[in-house]
């Protein structure tokens, strides 16, 4: 079972990645202006599963000649980076690099953007006009758990024909609003991502969509097996480790109560990881 039908369930979930992100990031749009796209919750709430699916379906998707997706989500060289204008620094040499391995440089694009520079509005500026001059699109996760200064600084530097995705684990839209403002040269996007909540009803409704033949009572007691879970993730591993082994069909109130007494042993043996990690 993969992640995506459970976040389609929670906090609308299912219109935010088919509706808010589908019609706010356009080709059209993405030729005009940067983009910033932050996503914001909870940490384990799945916003680096939602941020790397949006950002591959917008590449898949968009009708442009060339689509770059750079993938620095997991990197680790920036942490060398005493501040933020050396970090953007780096993530330009890698940004270079990249284009040149994927071959959309010609030799004077090389020596341009390998001219030495110490202002990331140039060296940004350098990366956009390889990307116009080859009608292409770069699409960039950064790396996870930047400070909110730093992303705020790719807010300022995302140029034409670059959308930058980023994560936060605030869950303060009004704080973040307030933090990142309004850029004429940046179409900002913040999109929440939630916790299990509602007293099951969220799990409840997964079922019913996953058309899983339970009566409401047996639906009510599976709901309430999963709600010690504070992450969509850890919720959807148990539901699968629950219907490999007992199946969809003929769910009853023994197989239920057999499962939470597995679930016990399974729990305490998370929360003893998490405390020891």
């Amino acid at each position: 079972m993969d992640h995506l039908p459970l976040f389609a369930f929670i906090d609308g979930m299912y219109n935010l990645l088919n509706e808010r992100f589908g019609t706010a990031v356009t080709a059209e749009r993405i030729l005009v202006r940067g983009h910033l796209i932050l996503v914001y919750g909870r940490r384990g709430a799945g916003k680096s599963t939602f941020v790397q699916r949006c950002a591959y379906r917008l590449a898949k998707e968009i009708e442009l000649e060339r689509v770059c997706v750079a993938d620095y989500s997991q990197a680790t060289g920036h942490q060398d980076c005493e501040d933020f204008h050396q970090m953007a620094l780096w993530l330009a040499r890698q940004m270079t690099v990249l284009l040149e391995e994927e071959e959309w440089t010609v030799h004077e694009d090389v020596a341009s953007l390998r001219e030495t520079t110490d202002d990331p509005n140039v060296a940004f500026g350098r990366i956009r006009d390889v990307l116009n001059e080859r009608n292409g699109v770069a699409v960039i996760l950064l790396p996870a758990y930047l400070p909110l200064t730093w992303v705020r600084g790719f807010q300022e530097l995302a140029r034409l024909r670059m959308v930058f995705f980023a994560e936060s684990d605030s869950d303060d839209a009004g704080k973040l609003a307030h933090h990142f403002g309004r850029l004429p040269t940046c179409h900002t996007i913040f999109l929440p991502i939630g916790s299990l909540d509602g007293g099951g009803s969220d799990i409840r409704e997964i079922l019913v969509k996953r058309q899983v033949s339970l009566g409401d009572a047996e639906m009510n007691e599976l709901s309430a097996a999963v709600r010690d879970f504070t992450t969509p993730r850890q919720a959807l591993e148990h539901l699968a480790v629950f219907f490999d082994e007992y199946g969809t069909e003929n769910i009853t109130f023994e197989k239920i109560k057999a499962f939470k007494e597995k679930l016990v042993p399974r729990l305490l043996a998370e929360w003893e990881r998490d405390r020891q990690s």
